[in-house]
């Protein structure tokens, strides 16, 4: 095993440990180690830039849904 798979396996345990002592309650998390060419295309074409939270989807579904079921109220 590689030195930098140790250092990572090393700081995801310090992590998991720091977040057990504050309490939290969370979801056991999945690591992949991929080339740079796909992490540029998530960033390309699977991830929004634009967007600083998804609460800002739900928010803009929200506002077209209004407009569109009652076009009436928006004028």
């Amino acid at each position: 095993m590689s030195d930098e798979i140790k250092q990572l396996e090393y700081a995801i345990s310090e992590i998991m440990e720091i977040a057990d002592g504050f309490g939290l309650d969370y979801y056991p998390m999945r690591y992949e180690i991929c080339p740079a060419d796909i992490i540029y295309t998530f960033g390309a074409y699977g991830m929004p830039t634009r967007f600083s939270h998804w609460s800002f989807g739900k928010t803009f579904n929200k506002m077209k849904n209004a407009v569109r079921l009652r076009p009436e109220q928006n004028l």
